[in-house]
């Protein structure tokens, strides 16, 4: 290769490393301009290649000059806390274009740090001293990794509780006006060819810290969210005791349930009863979203369905009475998957209204019989409920699970490997995988076998 052509590769290659030292700097300075002593005729291929370096940093700087004043106008327009601190977590974010961001704030009266503001991540306490950023919070200084899983203090838990892999990571620390460190702000995966974080990306950093540091009452925030944590407690505890099932010791049937909620308080439900003839009515539903708001949805399901058991309304007039109810349970535009069944003390067939839920899985004899969705999403102008009526030879089990269990990228079923689910060991087997691992949403499963 001529000597113009390596020169000009070294430019390159200097001008796209994250991580420039002095002594690098001086040195390809110094051969640039023996090169251009000695190569007069060659020197504008030289300058060309330094002009349009030059030009793409005007356009990178013109370019972070905009982010700034976007997320300053959205900021200033910002006044509640939560949505403030994942405003300046996205402000972090798109500043250094990395693809996840987590603001920790340190808790001085348990010595962790906590979260609930992060990309992929929700609610997580870790003690101080742990991992990278507790290396950030003992030397008070910026820490970058750019090969974390050779790196001694790097905390693989995490990746492994959010099913992530971390290439590189930039931890900064914050200090308020008295200069006391009250926080980390860190940056993970660097989204460029090299996916490494540089010097650059650690002084951009430090503009929304600067935000931070002046926008923000840290140790307002740490009781906020310690008040925050324990009503969502008290609220998960309330949810749990709404999940009822009064076939535990039944003499007919055998029960296995698993629920594990997405979160502190979850969408799905389920509720399984004796009806007043000494029949089965049982449903699981998945309300939209998360928190409050399904889980009244929840509670308000729930009082349905006890009052018409009370007043021992038949399957078919439960299900007109629902449909008149859905005006109240739900809200303008929200809607509910659910799932409910009936079966007859005989077990001579079973009646059921679904929708917006995966297919029920029917074991009856020989055959497995799938209970597809038969209505529409529910949703508050829903009036007029379909039920589906299915003789049954030999009822064994069913199965009735939410989209949690099939639809979760880590571990997603197929049709064949679902209808297997209704033998209770592979169903067992199955939901012991999700054990621990952070959900990408609500999982529901229940199993109810004939003794």
């Amino acid at each position: 290769m001529k000597q113009k052509d390596k020169l000009i590769n070294r430019i390159e290659k200097y001008q796209s490393s994250p991580l420039k030292s002095l002594d690098e700097t001086s040195q390809i300075v110094q051969d640039v301009l023996e090169f251009c002593e000695e190569n007069q005729d060659n020197l504008h291929d030289i300058l060309d290649v330094i002009l349009e370096h030059a030009r793409d940093r005007e356009k990178h700087f013109r370019n972070i000059i905009d982010i700034i004043l976007e997320y300053s106008t959205k900021i200033s327009k910002e006044s509640d806390s939560d949505s403030l601190l994942l405003l300046l977590a996205d402000f972090g974010k798109t500043l250094v274009k990395s693809d996840r961001a987590t603001l920790w704030l340190i808790d001085s009266n348990e010595q962790v740090f906590w979260t609930k503001v992060g990309h992929g991540i929700s609610n997580i306490k870790i003690p101080l001293t742990m991992g990278i950023i507790g290396e950030v919070y003992e030397g008070n200084k910026t820490v970058i990794v750019n090969d974390p899983y050779n790196y001694p203090k790097f905390n693989r838990e995490i990746d492994k509780t959010t099913n992530y892999k971390t290439d590189s990571i930039l931890a900064t620390p914050i200090f308020n006006k008295e200069n006391r460190m009250i926080g980390v702000f860190q940056a993970i995966n660097k989204l460029n060819e090299k996916k490494q974080f540089g010097n650059e990306d650690s002084e951009l950093f430090t503009i929304a810290i600067s935000y931070i540091r002046n926008i923000l009452d840290m140790d307002h925030l740490a009781e906020s969210n310690k008040y925050f944590i324990q009503e969502q407690t008290k609220a998960a505890q309330k949810q749990q005791s709404m999940l009822v099932n009064e076939l535990e010791n039944s003499e007919v049937v055998k029960v296995f349930i698993y629920f594990k909620p997405y979160d502190f308080l979850s969408g799905d439900s389920y509720s399984l009863h004796k009806s007043h003839d000494g029949g089965l009515l049982f449903y699981v539903l998945d309300a939209m979203g998360h928190g409050i708001v399904p889980s009244l949805t929840s509670f308000s399901v729930l009082s349905f369905v006890k009052q018409s058991l009370d007043e021992k309304l038949s399957f078919q007039e439960t299900a007109d009475a629902f449909g008149k109810s859905l005006e109240y349970i739900l809200s303008d535009l929200e809607q509910l998957s659910a799932s409910f069944f009936y079966i007859p003390p005989d077990f001579s067939y079973i009646e059921y209204f679904t929708a917006g839920m995966y297919p029920a899985v029917v074991h009856d004899g020989e055959r497995k019989i799938e209970l597809k969705a038969n209505n529409i999403p529910f949703m508050n102008f829903f009036f007029s409920i379909k039920v589906t009526r299915i003789e049954l030879e030999n009822f064994k089990s069913i199965l009735i699970y939410s989209d949690g269990l099939v639809e979760d990228s880590f571990h997603a079923l197929e049709k064949e490997e679902v209808l297997e689910l209704t033998d209770r060991a592979k169903l067992e087997e199955t939901v012991k995988i999700f054990e621990d691992k952070q959900l990408e949403d609500d999982l529901t499963a229940v199993l109810i076998e004939k003794r």
